[in-house]
């Protein structure tokens, strides 16, 4: 193995910056050798390695960068990983991916929570688990009263022509 030098700074990241795939894996092979050589043993050689581990490491390097930036007090970037590389995207591409990522998260909750009703057998619980299971429906039932109704009203606001209200902070 030769010696690796390349390094991401979270300092000099700037918006719309594309890093690729190669420099990120040289930053994470520079902060973690010896999961390199865990890897190279378990898949051959560096190269297949890094193959099988790529999706892996654009998501670690990706959080490190994210805690770097929060530790030196930075304002935050989002990035993302889509076509193999690690973008930090401008505010508009920021905007529009971090909306779906909302929305995907709604879904997610609105699937999980549907199977939670439908895939568990109560009758194969104990009263306490049933209880519990009970609470959890509960929960999950108002939080996705709350989301359809937050939508409702939002779709009415945009109908007579007003704006939403604002988050706090923003």
């Amino acid at each position: 193995m030769t010696s690796k030098i390349a390094s991401i700074n979270a300092e000099t990241l700037y918006k719309g910056q594309t890093i690729s795939a190669d420099l990120v894996w040289e930053h994470f092979v520079n902060q973690r050798p010896d999961t390199l050589a865990s890897w190279t043993m378990e898949h051959g050689d560096e190269e297949l390695a890094k193959v099988a581990r790529m999706a892996q490491v654009l998501l670690t390097v990706r959080s490190w960068l994210d805690r770097d930036l929060k530790r030196a007090e930075l304002p935050p970037l989002v990035m993302n990983t889509v076509g193999g590389v690690l973008n930090v995207l401008t505010d508009d591409k920021a905007s529009a991916y971090l909306n779906d990522q909302a929305f995907q998260g709604l879904r997610r909750h609105q699937r999980a929570s549907t199977r939670l009703v439908a895939a568990v057998d109560e009758s194969k619980l104990t009263s306490g688990a049933r209880r519990e299971h009970q609470n959890r429906i509960n929960v999950h039932s108002f939080i996705a009263a709350s989301t359809q109704g937050a939508q409702r009203q939002l779709r009415l606001l945009k109908q007579n022509g007003k704006k939403a209200p604002k988050l706090e902070g923003g």
